[in-house]
């Protein structure tokens, strides 16, 4: 159980590195976007009792948290070779997170009071033939707990995957990431599956980031019901454990409402258990990737959120 645990969290945190990876555009919750567009929503995550790690024991200290997202995606040039076929790709995009945790009667500060997540990043996608294709990822963006922001706050990713269309339902790729965010720059694979098949029903899968189904309620509405996977990485100067490299992990569980205000406007509401919270603390040290870390965990509660999304096209029905 323990070794499972570790690899949700390993999973999870390599998940906030390799984000780009699994799609051409922002992800926001429920708000994601699914092309160029701009989507802004509202997390709130109510006072959760603190579980500390040396005995598991669920304490009377809590914390709860609001979190404000922004992302945008703009396409900067669309080509297709009338002679090959192959497309061309060229993409920017843009995101952040603000965060205010409310700690209350902690006998030492575990959680910082706040957390800053911003990006930016330049994505390329081409064709090589009938079944692969190629994207290319690079990014730079200030990951903080803003008490001091420095070099130590700035976090560079960039990498290759290289995607097979299986069918018109299901693709897979493969690749390599390069990042700086634990320190000295180093390489880590990176995988992508992506599963979408529906007609009455959508599902939608996209390894790691979540799994979905949904259904049309009327031109108007959709409601789903969504598992997402989302973690991040920080430089904290308030340092837990004496590390300064925080990883925070999470797993949801939630419906999805969205409402179709024109072709091009939406507005999404969810809800429901956030049924894993887990942070831990570690060194810039690549030996210190994989040891065993104190899991400074909150108990399960629910969430809620709402967003809404503007598709620069209109969406498709």
């Amino acid at each position: 159980m323990i070794r499972q645990q570790r690899f949700i969290i390993q999973l999870c945190l390599l998940l906030g590195l390799l984000t780009q990876a699994d799609l051409l555009f922002a992800q926001l919750g429920g708000a994601s976007l699914n092309g160029p567009g701009m989507a802004i929503s509202v997390d709130y995550l109510p006072a959760s009792r603190y579980i500390r790690p040396e005995d598991s024991v669920k304490t009377g200290s809590t914390t709860s948290q609001q979190r404000f997202n922004f992302g945008a995606a703009f396409l900067l040039s669309n080509k297709v070779d009338t002679a090959t076929g192959k497309l061309r790709v060229w993409s920017a995009s843009l995101s952040g997170s603000y965060a205010q945790l409310e700690n209350k009667d902690y006998e030492k500060n575990i959680y910082p009071d706040e957390l800053l997540g911003t990006q930016i990043g330049l994505q390329h996608y081409r064709s090589l033939n009938k079944r692969w294709t190629m994207l290319a990822l690079l990014s730079a963006g200030i990951n903080t707990d803003m008490e001091k922001i420095d070099q130590n706050d700035l976090f560079v990713n960039g990498g290759v995957v290289f995607i097979r269309k299986h069918n018109p339902k299901l693709s897979y790729g493969i690749g390599v990431v390069l990042t700086n965010s634990f320190g000295m720059p180093m390489v880590l694979p990176a995988f992508l599956v992506q599963w979408k098949t529906g007609e009455r029903f959508k599902i939608d899968v996209v390894f790691p980031e979540k799994l979905s189904v949904s259904t049309r309620l009327n031109r108007y509405a959709d409601i789903g019901l969504a598992f997402r996977m989302q973690g991040a990485a920080y430089d904290v100067e308030k340092r837990t454990d004496g590390k300064r490299l925080m990883g925070y992990a999470e797993m949801k569980l939630g419906l999805e409402n969205t409402w179709h205000l024109s072709r091009k406007i939406d507005f999404i509401a969810s809800g429901g258990s956030m049924l894993f919270s887990t942070t831990s603390f570690q060194e810039k040290k690549l030996s210190e990737m994989f040891k065993p870390k104190a899991e400074h965990r909150l108990a399960t509660n629910y969430f809620l959120s709402a967003g809404l999304r503007w598709n620069f096209a209109p969406a498709r029905r």
